[in-house]
């Protein structure tokens, strides 16, 4: 009993401590879940390839139906204020409400899309560690996240079917998963993940986070069901408002006329917001309802508009987006209401936050090059991304993904220039002839996890060139282990500030056991970096792979990669974060993190 007592009260402390050491780690202000390319062989011919990629396309149809073995290296790469017994009440009502057969019931103690079995995380990701501990890094996530393959990672722990943390109310944990795949622009998996409790379980804090999610997939139709348990529990004037959509959805439209028009009197919704709501009910069955909605005078968006806005089909001014956080590319880009052409304006931001794979992309502007309508920029890059799949040589292949990347590109655009040819990449034959284009070539290939590819180029790239580096740290298996002539020669061409670009590499390599020791050691000095640093955060992220927890681990990682890009994430986070996740079994994980760091720093 007291080894019991003292273990909990270890984990009690560690979450307090770590509520202060969090905050520091951020920046306070998408290649399926599953990432299925790792250990690909090369493919044998244009549009074959051998295996299929790391796909971040949304559906949860293709989530349920992909699989991967992450040990193995061959990876297909508000708080509710009720107090308990208001809320036992209002579930006991809410279940015989919406009459739910006992049998089909679905318990809050394991909530996701994907089990093990699919390639999710194991049901016991999060072995023993307090929901509270757990809880607060998920709230303290705030983002932006540095690591597309990071958020990756993440996007698949929150999808997953785990146990519900103890300490922790269920419907309000998948509430709090929700809110972070939301932040980081994951609408449509946010949306599977709500419709996983059963509507007589939804708490206050769970009613909060659906209705923004529904909102950012603009699925009206999907807060209906939550209509009444919302209004009750939320009492907020868009839960009001939502019964007038809702009646119109159902082709009541007296209903309807009597909620809006009581909406309109006592202000529930005002301005831009109620005249959005008045078209939105004019949309439903047998709608009499013509509105005209004027932007002018409108400052920001707010989740309300954006829903409501794109599920009447409406695209609003771009200016009213200039608050608004990279999360919002990922939902515009996976709106279907959107023509193609719309959708490719946001699929460079979508691509970048993961949303988006490279297969995503290039089904998009596949459809780009069929509108007629789409906008010449766009039309030339559908154009040129064509051309790296179908030229008729290697060397036409190469010359159009370098126009696709781009010496001017930099950042987001960069890295989605970067996942738009992945494959295409992957087709070309390692060869002295495209050495100048080696390193884009194998930093293309990572970020859909073909390390088999990448590794290819092995004999191609020079000691010390980033195509080198990249190769060095995402290949799978042995590989010669970096030395400190290599290490040198890649500092000298190294133009990133203080040499951050050298130290995240060093920090890789280490954290993967890639680098001779002495170089390491000798390294570390001339760049006088401690890739070592203990902090709580290391501290915490240390002790939960040594208790084998890849859950905690990963929310842990993706934590320590706030930061608006890789140069603003420390070289000892590197360290820690590629070490823990290789520790606990997700190594395909911690290479393609580690390439990536080096690649974008």
């Amino acid at each position: 009993m007291t080894d019991k007592i003292t273990k909990g009260s270890l984990l009690a402390a560690a979450a307090v401590v770590l509520a202060f050491a969090l905050p520091a780690l951020g920046q306070q202000g998408p290649e399926s879940l599953l990432p299925e390319g790792f250990g690909d062989p090369a493919p044998s011919a244009p549009n074959n390839p051998a295996r299929p990629s790391p796909s971040s396309t949304p559906s949860t149809a293709k989530i349920a139906t992909s699989s991967a073995n992450p040990a193995s290296g061959d990876v297909s790469a508000d708080d509710a204020a009720d107090d308990a017994e208001e809320d036992e009440e209002d579930a006991q009502e809410m279940v015989v409400r919406y009459d739910v057969p006992p049998a089909a019931r679905r318990s809050l103690n394991a909530i996701g899309i994907i089990s093990e079995t699919s390639g999710g995380f194991p049901a016991a990701s999060f072995g023993a560690t307090n929901g509270a501990f757990l809880k607060q890094v998920v709230q303290r996530t705030t983002g932006p996240i540095a690591s597309r393959w990071g958020t990756i990672m993440a996007r698949r722990l929150l999808a997953s079917r785990t146990n519900t943390p103890q300490g922790v109310n269920g419907a309000d944990w998948t509430a709090e998963r929700a809110w972070l795949l939301l932040r980081m622009g994951d609408s449509v998996v946010a949306r599977g993940l709500v419709q996983q409790v059963d509507a007589g379980n939804y708490t206050k804090r769970l009613h909060e986070v659906a209705m923004q999610t529904y909102l950012a997939n603009g699925d009206l139709a999907g807060i209906c069901p939550l209509t009444e348990g919302g209004v009750r529990l939320v009492n907020s004037g868009r839960w009001k408002m939502s019964r007038a959509i809702c009646a119109s959805l159902a082709g009541e439209q007296g209903s309807a006329t009597g909620f809006i028009n009581q909406g309109r009197y006592q202000g529930w919704v005002r301005g831009v917001d109620y005249l959005l709501t008045e078209k939105a009910v004019g949309a439903g069955i047998n709608g009499r309802r013509s509105v005209k909605i004027e932007w002018d005078g409108v400052e920001g968006m707010n989740p309300w508009r954006f829903g409501l806005s794109a599920a009447v089909g409406l695209e609003p001014p771009e200016q009213l987006f200039s608050k608004s956080g990279r999360q919002i590319d990922g939902w515009r880009a996976q709106l279907p209401m959107f023509a193609p052409a719309i959708r490719a304006k946001y699929a460079s931001g979508a691509a970048a936050l993961g949303v988006l794979s490279n297969r995503d992309m290039v089904d998009l502007y596949g459809q780009v090059l069929d509108d007629p309508d789409a906008p010449d920029a766009i039309k030339t890059q559908a154009e040129n991304l064509g051309n790296a799949y179908t030229a008729s040589d290697d060397s036409g292949k190469v010359s159009a993904m370098a126009s696709i990347w781009g010496a001017e590109r930099t950042g987001v655009d960069y890295l989605a220039a970067l996942v738009m040819t992945a494959r295409a990449a992957a087709l070309i034959d390692p060869s002295s002839d495209y050495v100048g284009q080696a390193d884009g070539l194998i930093a293309s290939m990572l970020t859909a996890g073909l390390d088999r590819s990448a590794a290819r180029w092995s004999n191609i790239v020079s000691g010390g060139s980033l195509g080198w580096a990249l190769v060095t740290l995402g290949a799978p298996g042995r590989v010669t282990l970096a030395d400190y002539g290599d290490l040198d020669e890649f500092y000298s061409n190294d133009d990133s500030d203080d040499g951050h670009k050298s130290a995240l590499l060093l920090a890789g390599l280490a954290g993967l056991g890639r680098v001779e020791s002495g170089a390491r050691t000798d390294f570390a000095g001339d760049l006088k970096v401690n890739i070592t640093r203990q902090t709580a955060w290391s501290k915490a992220i240390t002790a939960a792979a040594n208790r084998g927890e890849q859950g905690t681990v990963a929310l842990m990682a993706v934590a320590g990669m706030q930061a608006p890009s890789w140069a603003s994430v420390p070289a000892h986070h590197v360290y820690y974060i590629v070490r823990s996740l290789r520790q606990v079994g997700l190594e395909a994980e911690a290479r393609m993190i580690a390439a990536e760091a080096v690649t974008l720093a």
